[in-house]
């Protein structure tokens, strides 16, 4: 296991805190070219001022505390990678989130006199590692970021604490994120959380974009107009994807056509979950249940029309993230189906004229808009069980006194001044951000990878495989491994 630390000197700190954040964080996904951005030089000197407010910060909510020059360590998903832990920095580079995210400890240590550590994983998937160091009585570990798969299978284990019991937590606050709350928790105790203090779960949304050049050379009604007017389903997806497939002349499908849409297979998962549909709910005690049975009437309808629509389309590309991102980037798809990291992706180091909007909805009656979270890119904070008396006080507080102060810095850093400010295109799109970010939604029988219920549904929608006798099979295995599961956390104090 890699491990490095990072120190934070509360008096070296105070003084750095004098220095302004000037650009957005290099937060390129793994595969993505590091070529410039069209204007390089305007995106790493325009200046650009964080709002400030005296209402949220961790000294008015949380009081005074002195820790006495203590050191916080968290063990942290930090790797090579798109999804790295964004919790500490070393320095101030010159870019806004890295340099709000510096400010926010800064002031921190000095206030509460605290210095911290960071145990970097050193790769992505990093549960093992992260179980050797608690297990093996190491008690210096005050905190975690995990990604949520490895955190939820931990917790499960017995590995992570109920934040609900915690003396400092406030998982009700607005600097933690509540639909996810209600999400993850189980049994109505909740193992991790995220929210503003880290910019990592907006980053990992999986949403659309759309070629606003496309749209306006085959004269259709712009994709805004769309959702401001309740259209923009499911049928209006697949309209749009067929007007703009064009073959390159040889009459076979090939990359060098332009796509109506392009995606990696989650695709079909993807738009099941922006119908609203789940493999698994919640039953009235707060444990999950498997949803997506044969007896799931709008499941089925859903997953049926998408398996009718994208199996053999010749419009629906699906293939390796690197070779979507090109045909995207290159003007050669309507639509592209990804991470919403990519704005910062298209923007950067492509010549491309796009929009950003939410994944469609299965038909106008749909209340809301869903977008979808993977196990894997989601990342969030927990407490290990080795954690006891001053030492998880300290963790909480300073966790906690982390999450509240990054409300007014590290999180309009990023979404306000790099997000909607850099990688919006324009003010529709600041519309748009703001339904695609408050309408995120997780599901447990992925997150757990239940029976491999996930996968199997994914791929008949790919194969076009009818879904209802697929059900009738996978959902009572997946229900087997979720109550296995279920047993486990019972057993938990």
């Amino acid at each position: 296991m890699k491990t490095k630390f990072i120190r934070f000197v509360s008096a070296f700190l105070l003084a750095a805190m004098m220095l302004s954040a000037v650009a957005c964080a290099d937060t390129t996904p793994e595969g993505t070219p590091e070529t410039s951005a069209n204007d390089p030089a305007a995106a790493e000197t325009t200046e650009a001022i964080i709002p400030e407010t005296t209402e949220i910060n961790a000294e008015n909510i949380l009081g005074p505390k002195n820790f006495g020059g203590e050191t916080l360590t968290i063990y942290a998903r930090k790797y090579n990678g798109a999804w790295s832990s964004d919790l500490l920095v070393e320095d101030e580079d010159g870019t806004v989130v890295n340099n709000a995210i510096y400010k926010r400890n800064a002031k921190l240590s000095s206030l509460y006199s605290v210095n911290f550590e960071q145990i970097e994983s050193g790769k992505r998937d990093c549960l093992d590692d992260f179980i050797k160091v608690v297990s093996s009585g190491d008690t210096t570990v005050h905190a975690t970021y995990l990604g949520l798969t490895d955190a939820a299978t931990a917790a499960q284990r017995g590995y992570l604490l109920d934040m609900t019991k915690l003396d400092n937590i406030n998982l009700e606050g607005e600097w933690w994120t509540q639909s996810l709350n209600k999400a993850w928790s189980i049994g109505n105790k909740q193992y991790f959380a995220t929210g503003a203090i880290t910019t990592i779960d907006d980053q990992a949304i999986r949403t659309m974009f759309f070629n606003k050049e496309i749209i306006a050379e085959h004269s259709l009604k712009t994709i805004y107009d769309l959702v401001y007017d309740n259209e923009w389903v499911y049928e209006k997806f697949f309209e749009y994807s067929e007007i703009a497939y064009k073959d390159d002349g040889d009459g076979q499908v090939s990359l060098a056509d332009t796509f109506g849409a392009c995606a990696q297979n989650t695709l079909g998962f993807m738009m099941t979950m922006g119908s609203g549909e789940m493999l698994a709910s919640k039953d009235a005690d707060d444990y999950p249940i498997i949803a997506a049975t044969s007896a799931a009437t709008r499941f089925i309808d859903v997953v049926t029309y998408l398996s009718e629509k994208i199996a053999g389309n010749k419009a629906i590309y699906q293939g390796d993230d690197q070779v979507i991102r090109d045909l995207f980037g290159n003007n050669q798809s309507l639509f592209y189906a990804e991470v919403l990291m990519h704005a910062q992706t298209m923007r950067v180091n492509y010549d491309v004229d796009f929009g950003i909007i939410p994944m469609p909805k299965f038909n106008s009656d749909q209340d809301n808009y869903y977008q979808y979270s993977t196990g894997r890119n989601t990342t969030v904070v927990a407490f290990p069980n080795t954690a006891t008396g001053d030492d998880l006080d300290m963790g909480t507080f300073v966790i906690e006194a982390m999450a509240i102060e990054s409300v007014n810095t590290v999180k309009p850093a990023y979404y306000d001044i790099c997000l909607k400010g850099r990688y919006a295109g324009d003010a529709k799109d600041v519309d748009m951000l703001d339904i695609v970010t408050t309408s995120v939604a997780t599901d447990y029988a992925e997150i757990y990878a239940w029976g491999s219920f996930h996968s199997t549904v994914q791929n008949a929608i790919t194969s076009g495989a009818p879904i209802a006798s697929i059900l009738k099979k996978n959902s009572v295995a997946a229900e087997k491994v979720m109550k296995k599961t279920i047993d486990d956390f019972m057993k938990l104090n």
